[in-house]
């Protein structure tokens, strides 16, 4: 998995690509604390080039959230592929975590 991040003022942007599963938690925790120290409060990961997911990768989303939820923080995926999307529904994530098509979107949740 590869993750590139960047800022739009106090969100945190993950773009992952490749397959989110166990070996996704280094690579996104990288992204993560290289922007601690600036204010944050909101992380959005774009899942447009991320290929598949297993359980690993739903366990991981969901420590994530928790985490990010402790801290004050908000948790959003955005354009998840069908196959994908629909594995979130089905573990119960789309219940607790926002995920949404387009990124504009994102702001009301914010």
């Amino acid at each position: 998995m590869l993750v590139r991040a960047r800022w739009e003022n106090e969100t945190r942007i993950l773009m992952l690509s490749g397959r989110f599963d166990k070996s996704g938690r280094v690579p996104v925790e990288t992204a993560l604390a290289a922007g601690e120290g600036r204010p944050c409060h909101h992380v959005v990961m774009d899942f447009s080039r991320v290929s598949s997911m297993d359980s690993a990768g739903i366990g991981r989303l969901l420590l994530l959230y928790h985490s990010l939820r402790r801290k004050g923080m908000a948790l959003t995926v955005i354009n998840p592929k069908p196959s994908v999307e629909a594995l979130l529904g089905l573990a119960g994530l789309a219940t607790i975590i926002p995920i949404m098509q387009e990124k504009s979107e994102v702001r009301s949740v914010a």
